[in-house]
């Protein structure tokens, strides 16, 4: 066998295991590509459901109350302050379903998806920040609206005092949960730098 066909047949193997490379790559990526898309979907729908949610179980609390005579300035007042307090937690959900829509693991570079990750978690942080101010404000908002509802004496009081801690506490607790979700996300789609260069 001459020095030539030698070279040649080296060739053909070198480009056969370079295509074997390739393709395991690809593999790998599309397997570990797999948690990142189911997550990035879930965080996807949440942001959707918390838009749409958000409005509609408030509409439902105080439907029941829009009669004549609660229209007071109590009732207006709540209205205003739960009204203020939907759009600020609306605006910022339509924003993070923005950066999370424009999230692409497919095209997206591991870095851009990343950033992009990155630019939700300040956002949401930046949303969950406030709520320390704006939960008792949507609270106190709906109190005023259904004010005329309750019959004001120690139980109630008690009651309102405890429903009022529980989602506070909830409210406060659920986010750190979902910023380590995030976390993990990131550092998933950091994992697969290795198999998109």
């Amino acid at each position: 066998m001459e020095f030539e066909e030698l070279k040649s047949m080296w060739r053909k193997y070198d480009s056969k295991l370079d295509n074997l490379e390739r393709m395991n790559k690809k593999i790998i990526l599309e397997t570990l590509l797999t948690r990142p898309r189911k997550k990035l979907r879930w965080v996807k729908y949440k942001s959707i459901y918390t838009l749409i949610a958000v409005p509609v179980i408030i509409l439902i609390v105080v439907f029941p109350h829009l009669k004549q005579e609660n229209l007071d300035l109590k009732f207006f007042v709540g209205s205003m302050l739960t009204i203020a307090v939907i759009a600020y937690v609306s605006y910022f959900q339509f924003k993070s379903y923005s950066i999370l829509k424009r999230i692409n693991l497919e095209t997206d570079s591991v870095l851009e998806s990343a950033i992009k990750i990155s630019n939700f978690k300040t956002l949401y942080n930046t949303r969950w920040k406030h709520a320390a101010i704006y939960y008792p404000i949507i609270y106190i908002g709906l109190l005023l609206i259904t004010w005329k509802s309750f019959n004001f004496n120690i139980k109630t009081i008690i009651f309102l005092t405890v429903v009022f801690i529980i989602t506070y506490i909830a409210n406060i607790k659920g986010p750190k949960i979902y910023r380590d979700r995030m976390e993990r996300l990131e550092k998933e789609i950091m994992n697969l730098k290795e198999y998109t260069d």
